[in-house]
């Protein structure tokens, strides 16, 4: 009897032991959703649309569509916005009963006083087989020791060089180059020989503000590389303007030949040379594209695979400059790949 008296409370407690017991699965739908908005950048300039996307904790579900977008507690149209005031804007984001987190977007006002930070463009070319550009190596080792404000684009030429692509031998010739070392200063000026021993010639170059800026993003995402280049200037470019936009890769190594025996310890090759702003692709048109040439508003956006030949991506560089309608530059940018850099004001 005390076993039949048993029996029924086995059946109970494994009835509710049952009724208790959730799989993983269960839990997940449990689980409380949560909402997460970001940005295409938080630092932007006056007149700039700044995109804005709300992820959801649930499979990371893109949910914009269904989310209301707040700026400074102002329902915006949409999902992206143009500031068009300077300040800091609070950002949130709403879906039913949920509310995100809140970024802070910083927004620069643009006027016709501001002046941005100039730089110049050096392109030099060479080859690893080349036992003169020490010259210029040498001379882009000392300018980049003097100053910060020289953007440095390296084309490597001939005698089957490791490092040649089509569109630098296109390059090359587009702009005359018949040998190496040769080296051209914001593409219109050439660098004057031996030029380890002519880098004043550069640093003169170099102006107290240019008229021109240079804001660029960059992102990955699928072997895919996205480049998005604003131009903005203080005054028009009359004429027009064009924007050339290179990617270029670091830390690329080969034994380099060297006939200076005041070179790099005077080696007649130089082992594990360190090579970097190579040109590995030209994203735009060899030539540059048309882009606005007044304003703040001059948007243009890349799409490309990631080419075949960069060896290590976070090595690489996008170069973005703005000519005018002689050729020459007027202000040139740079952003490791995955990065942004904004306007530089003065």
């Amino acid at each position: 009897m005390k076993y039949l008296l048993n029996f029924p409370i086995f059946i109970a407690g494994m009835f509710l032991l049952q009724s208790c017991t959730k799989t993983e699965s269960d839990f997940t739908e449990a689980r409380q959703e949560s909402i997460t908005i970001n940005a295409s950048t938080l630092n932007v300039t006056t007149g700039i649309a700044v995109s804005f996307t709300v992820l959801s904790s649930v499979n990371s579900n893109n949910v914009t569509p269904d989310s209301k977008i707040y700026v400074n507690g102002n329902l915006i149209t949409g999902s992206s916005y143009t500031f068009t005031d300077a300040g800091n804007f609070a950002v949130y984001a709403t879906k039913g009963t949920l509310t995100s987190n809140v970024i802070t977007i910083n927004a620069t006002a643009i006027t016709s006083n501001t002046g941005y930070k100039h730089r110049v463009l050096i392109e030099e070319y060479s080859g690893t087989w080349c036992g003169n550009c020490p010259r210029i190596l040498y001379g882009v080792d000392l300018l980049e020791q003097q100053t910060d404000k020289a953007i440095v684009v390296s084309t490597h030429l001939f005698n089957g060089d490791p490092f040649i692509t089509m569109e630098g031998n296109n390059l090359a010739a587009q702009q005359g180059v018949g040998g190496v070392p040769t080296g051209y200063i914001n593409r219109t000026i050439g660098w004057t020989g031996p030029q380890y021993e002519n880098v004043a010639q550069v640093i003169n170059i170099i102006q107290a503000s240019a008229s021109a800026g240079v804001a660029i993003k960059s992102s990955i995402s699928s072997n895919n590389l996205s480049v998005t280049v604003n131009a903005a200037y203080k005054q028009p470019l009359t004429g027009g303007a064009k924007l050339t936009v290179y990617l270029v890769e670091d830390k690329l190594y080969h034994s380099q030949a060297n006939y200076s025996a005041n070179l790099y310890g005077g080696l007649s090759s130089i082992p594990n040379f360190e090579y970097n702003g190579v040109i590995r692709k030209v994203i735009s048109s060899l030539s540059g594209d048309a882009i606005g040439s007044s304003g703040n508003a001059n948007e243009k956006t890349y799409s490309i695979p990631v080419p075949a030949n960069i060896s290590n991506i976070t090595n690489a560089r996008i170069v973005a400059f703005i000519t005018n309608t002689s050729g020459t530059v007027v202000n040139v940018q740079e952003v490791k790949v995955g990065e942004e850099k904004m306007f530089e004001l003065l």
